[in-house]
């Protein structure tokens, strides 16, 4: 039952190719989505932007939590909000410093009710661990300088 692979990463394939300006973005965020539109724009070169879009029908949520869903998935660490320009990675300022658990994002989900306890917790622990490498990116490769 539903997919058993993890998505690509698309950003981070982006990333590899060298694309000056690669970002990701929410709609439940708007100012920062934004603010990576405009500086998107102003680049030279090419710049991707990977947009994170709640659907509710296909997700089996009431659509008036469309934004909270959003947020959700940024507050546990399933979306994170973050931009890499010039191999530079920096996480947007709308990114907790602790993040909340996968469960509080899937459970206003009927997509997800199939899942098991110990499914939830095998995706957790890859979520966290995604997230802890895209911190030490932010914080390793901030400058470029070692």
């Amino acid at each position: 039952m539903g997919q058993k692979t993890w998505k690509k990463n698309l950003p981070e394939i982006m990333v590899a190719h060298n694309i000056p300006y690669v970002a990701t973005a929410c709609p439940s965020y708007p100012l920062d989505f934004i603010r990576k539109v405009e500086k998107a724009k102003s680049i030279k070169g090419p710049s991707y932007i990977h947009c994170f879009s709640v659907c509710p029908t296909g997700w089996r949520c009431p659509s008036h939590l469309a934004v909270s869903m959003g947020r959700l998935a940024v507050e546990t660490g399933v979306f994170p909000l973050y931009e890499v320009e010039n191999g530079l990675y920096r996480l947007s300022p709308d990114m907790p410093k602790k993040l909340k658990p996968i469960k509080d994002y899937f459970k206003g989900q009927g997509r997800f009710r199939h899942l098991s306890a110990e499914e939830i917790e095998k995706i957790q622990e890859k979520v966290t661990i995604e997230f802890n490498k895209l911190k030490d990116k932010a914080k390793f490769l901030r400058t470029g300088k070692k």
